[in-house]
């Protein structure tokens, strides 16, 4: 993968590094865009031996525009507007979730983080808004997850962000809302629509809080999560060898990789960076026994200490997360 990019930038762990699966990849959390950025992800992808994607598009026309190029490549979530909602008019978001359904999809995302604050002016609103006034309880958006779930859609669901950005980002509490509130929210989402399968982004956004999750998967069969992204998964599990392996161990039928790229993202490094660095990062984290190794990626949150401290998960283990676990959910 791009030796030349290794040698140059990267510990020379990465150099010597060997894959310790070799099966097909299912990249199970991608967000696309324009055609051009989509087959410079793509070409990463496929170094990395991807051979199915999910990805997230804002409507028909740009998957259409992607399917011509890459024909059997994608499965195709769609970006849900909940926008509408926002403003007191669900028949709005239940209209763009129709016409969705109409379109071909079945399965679609819903991003709900507390920078939701910094995105919408009460005038673009017309409401003030706060993101504890409007989350995933909100009575407001009733009609649109018991309308998913008669549509038997498949949800991938964002609910929160790294504890790490709540305690140093997400100041004043009184604007961006706690943590719990937005987690908790998930779980009544699960208890309130059982036959509505989900997909909690980032480890349902808890990959601090493994022992709750792990309940959580006990409690509720609807539940599934990702592995997306590379910085949070390997901040926490640092420190948390045995307890982390445990975890992916018992509920290694329901954790699937994904990277959560952006095609076409450069404002966090230059590509190709942005997509060596997670690549060969989630390698070292999940397939071998890395010890301290420095994190190829820019972390300020953590003042860049972070470190890869590998898995090493056995090889029945990896065939599951990295392919075999979406391939029974989206196709």
């Amino acid at each position: 993968m791009d030796a030349e990019y290794v040698e140059n930038n990267l510990d020379p762990f990465f150099k010597t590094m060997k894959r310790k699966y070799t099966g097909p990849v299912f990249d199970a959390h991608t967000h696309l865009g324009k055609v051009e950025d989509v087959k410079t992800m793509v070409k990463y992808e496929e170094e990395f031996n991807v051979k199915k994607i999910f990805g997230i598009v804002r409507d028909a026309k740009n998957r259409d525009e992607i399917v011509k190029e890459f024909p059997d490549l994608f499965v195709y979530s769609i970006f849900l507007s909940i926008r509408e909602a926002l403003q007191d008019d669900i028949k709005g978001s239940l209209n763009h979730l129709e016409k969705a359904y109409e379109d071909g999809f079945k399965l679609g995302k819903l991003w709900f983080s507390p920078r939701w604050v910094n995105y919408f002016k009460s005038e673009d609103l017309k409401i003030q808004f706060r993101t504890q006034d409007v989350h995933l309880n909100d009575p407001k958006l009733e009609p649109l997850f018991s309308r998913l779930e008669e549509l038997e859609f498949t949800l991938l669901l964002h609910v929160s962000d790294p504890d790490i950005l709540y305690e140093k980002n997400y100041q004043p509490a009184s604007k961006f809302g706690v943590k719990k509130d937005h987690i908790n929210a998930l779980s009544n989402i699960l208890e309130l629509y059982p036959k509505l399968r989900i997909i909690g982004a980032h480890l349902a956004s808890q990959p601090e809080n493994l022992p709750q999750l792990d309940s959580w998967l006990d409690k509720y069969p609807n539940l599934f999560v990702d592995t997306g992204s590379a910085k949070w998964m390997v901040r926490e599990f640092a420190h948390k060898r045995d307890e982390v392996t445990k975890f992916f161990t018992k509920h290694q039928d329901r954790i699937m990789f994904g990277t959560d790229f952006v095609a076409g993202r450069t404002d966090r490094e230059p590509i190709p960076g942005y997509y060596i660095n997670r690549f060969l990062s989630f390698q070292a984290l999940f397939e071998t026994d890395a010890e301290g190794l420095q994190f190829p990626i820019p972390d300020p949150e953590n003042n860049n200490e972070t470190k890869i401290y590998g898995l090493d998960l056995p090889q029945k283990i990896l065939k599951k997360i990295y392919w075999e676990n979406a391939n029974k959910i989206y196709l």
